[in-house]
């Protein structure tokens, strides 16, 4: 008995000695992840440090592309009312059988004569030319 005993409390050492050995691995390993893992955030923090600038840096561009482009707009947007000017004024009056005089078409004096705002004078002018010659409004 005494024999079975001693075996026993053997094994049991033997099996501690055993789990000992599996738990200092493992704690050695989770230090090497740690050390790892810290390496990982800081690489992680400086990769978003330089995303942050490239973005405000393309911010900046894309707001000075912008601008440009509004500008542009604009400045097609009246280059295209003055086209539209010219064409109407130079399409032939449909509808007319005698051959008038230019000047005949502005000389009538009308009670809808107002005063032209310099901002909406183009469209004001191929409003009116539009109406006098009949074409669409």
């Amino acid at each position: 008995m005494g024999i079975l005993a001693d075996i026993a409390i053997g094994s049991g050492a033997l099996l501690a000695a055993a789990y000992c050995m599996l738990l200092s691995r493992r704690l050695r390993a989770f230090t090497r992840l740690d050390g790892d893992v810290g390496r990982a955030i800081a690489l992680l923090s400086k990769q978003v440090d330089q995303l942050t600038q490239a973005l405000s840096a393309a911010e900046a561009g894309s707001a000075a592309r912008e601008r440009v482009l509004r500008e542009q707009i604009t400045a097609a947007e009246q280059a295209a009312r003055r086209l539209e000017l010219l064409m109407a004024a130079d399409r032939p009056h449909a509808g007319k059988t005698t051959a008038a005089p230019p000047s005949a078409d502005w000389s009538d004096a009308s009670a809808e004569f107002e005063p032209l705002d310099r901002a909406r004078a183009p469209e004001q002018r191929l409003r009116m030319t539009r109406t006098r010659t009949g074409t669409r409004a």
